[in-house]
């Protein structure tokens, strides 16, 4: 009887797992194929690729020689193949790469404020994806942007004129990305932001940022539920000549005490995708993690255990670098074998991208109404540039509105009175400085070059622009201007800069160490970035007659 007992419930746990695993394991199928009509379906005679990489999010397999794949997935997943070199996928109407299939059976939750994924019913027999040939060239060029984080649609006026008419028919672009904080809380700015963006004219690949998620919910995987019905897969991949770029959603979302709050970090699931997709990666190729909150020197935003995981995966790849945004400052951090985690003997470079924002559209309006919105180390708002060259990188930034020389600013008094030379110090903020950057300076055609000082502190007009504001906070103008009938019905022209002074890690000091005659003299300074390059730029400094200023 016992052993009957035994048979039993032996039969009954076998049945238990075999519905269990019939009604959670669902698996996928499908072809990458090449689209020759461009019309995103699977027509007869197409054929499929072989070699390309399709992804649930955390498991990763091979399409066959005959361009087809089986994958595991369950009722929240999304499935998107890997953009291989020498394809691109289909693009949709506002340039976003459509390289995934969301299957959510039950959509997303119905109580969010903004619309998340609609039902969308039972999987297909086959889910393919289409794609078309392209040149896969190792030398090209992409923009990166910084937190464009609009909270109305004037911000987003205000970006498509200060960032987005200059970037119109660029020729020489292959993609873009935006790292984040696309919008500021409002997720309905998605799509305008979107159609915007589409004017530059390429694909472009976007990363979820604080500021994108859903706060409706206490769970980090259904935080990116509007996300991910604009966008896709937050955490996904693709790859360009030698490079192979990871994106991952790195804000991991929490709830404490009632409120929405964030950390910077990486989950088990995504972990394990970075992992498997790094094994499908040649060890000589560029490997560019982007991610929106940047990683931490000393813990402070991105958990350390999820950074120890990453640059351990790394170990093996001599060619890294990784991009983040967030803080709406410009840094190029590199992170040492002997005083971090990273383990190889060439530092890692870590990015951190200024913003198209600026300091979050704050600041008075200039003659073309757009706020002056620098940032809050210095750096004017603009974007990046990067030029790859195989494994090879450079990073320049392109200041909005300026031509491509504006490089620095350079801070020294319009006029000083003999006898003071020497005592008056120079400032220079070159925007992509670095520990690898060497800054100079002389006084053109009196004296030779002297080495400037690196120096951490406040940049001097973002701290001007701050005392701006106080006085006028002080004069309580606003209130004022509001008050008044001539005024009430205009917009007060600009807002506050942050109140939060930052200190810059790209300013360099020195004395001017010369005594000078009365009259007018160039500053000319001297740049050497880390790629070897050299830039030069000048400031005039007139120099008064003591006996005349008695």
């Amino acid at each position: 009887m016992i052993k009957n007992l035994l048979q039993s419930i032996i039969i009954l746990i076998l049945l238990i797992n075999i519905n269990y695993s019939n009604e959670k394991e669902i698996l996928a199928k499908g072809y990458v194929f090449h689209d020759e009509n461009m019309n995103e379906v699977r027509d007869e005679g197409e054929k499929g690729i072989e070699g390309v990489a399709v992804s649930n999010g955390e498991d990763i397999v091979i399409t066959n020689d005959k361009g087809y794949y089986e994958i595991k997935i369950d009722d929240d997943t999304i499935i998107f193949c890997i953009k291989p070199r020498n394809w691109m996928t289909p693009v949709n109407e506002d340039n976003i790469p459509q390289f995934f299939y969301i299957h959510k059976p039950k959509g997303s939750p119905e109580h969010f404020k903004y619309a998340g994924v609609a039902p969308t019913g039972d999987l297909p027999e086959e889910v393919n994806f289409p794609l078309y040939p392209e040149e896969g060239k190792s030398d090209y060029k992409m923009v990166v942007f910084g937190d464009p984080q609009p909270y109305s649609l004037e911000d987003i006026d205000f970006f498509a004129e200060d960032i987005i008419q200059e970037l119109v028919d660029q020729k020489d672009l292959e993609f873009g990305m935006t790292m984040g904080d696309i919008v500021g809380d409002n997720l309905n700015l998605f799509n305008p932001l979107n159609r915007v963006i589409s004017k530059v004219g390429i694909p472009f690949y976007y990363v979820l940022g604080n500021h994108d998620m859903n706060f409706d919910t206490d769970s980090d995987e259904l935080s990116d539920e509007t996300y991910e019905r604009v966008y896709g897969p937050p955490t996904y991949a693709f790859i360009y000549g030698d490079a192979h770029f990871i994106v991952v959603d790195d804000v991991i979302h929490f709830r404490e005490d009632g409120k929405a709050k964030y950390t910077g970090g990486l989950r088990e699931d995504q972990l394990t995708f970075v992992a498997n997709y790094l094994k499908t990666v040649p060890k000589e190729d560029l490997v560019v993690l982007n991610m929106h909150i940047p990683l931490s020197q000393h813990d402070e935003w991105f958990r350390n255990q999820d950074q120890k995981r990453l640059f351990d995966m790394l170990k093996e790849f001599p060619n890294t670098l990784s991009i983040s945004a967030h803080s709406h400052t410009q840094n190029n951090a590199f992170f040492h074998k002997d005083s971090s985690d990273w383990q190889r003997e060439i530092p890692h470079h870590h990015f951190n991208v200024g913003t198209t924002s600026g300091s979050w559209w704050r600041g008075m309006r200039d003659e073309h109404d757009i706020p002056h919105t620098l940032m809050r180390d210095g750096t004017p708002n603009g974007y990046a540039f990067i030029s790859f060259k195989g494994t090879e990188y450079i990073i320049d930034w392109k200041v909005a509105g300026s031509p491509e020389d504006h490089r620095m600013n350079i801070y020294i008094p319009r006029g000083i009175t003999e006898g003071t030379a020497d005592t008056t110090k120079v400032y220079v903020n070159y925007f992509m400085g670095s520990e690898q950057t060497k800054v100079e300076f002389r006084i053109k055609d009196v004296s030779d070059w002297q080495l400037m000082t690196s120096t951490k502190m406040i940049d001097p007009l973002y701290a001007k622009k701050v005392k701006f504001w106080e006085f006028l906070k002080k004069q309580d103008l606003y209130s004022k201007w509001r008050a008044d009938p001539e005024f009430a019905d205009l917009d007060f022209p600009g807002r506050p800069m942050p109140e939060y002074v930052f200190q810059s890690n790209h300013i360099w000091t020195a004395n001017l160490n010369k005594d000078l005659s009365a009259g007018k003299y160039v500053i000319e300074v001297r740049v050497k970035d880390r790629y070897n390059r050299t830039f030069h730029d000048y400031q005039l400094i007139r120099v008064g007659d003591k006996k005349a200023e008695k």
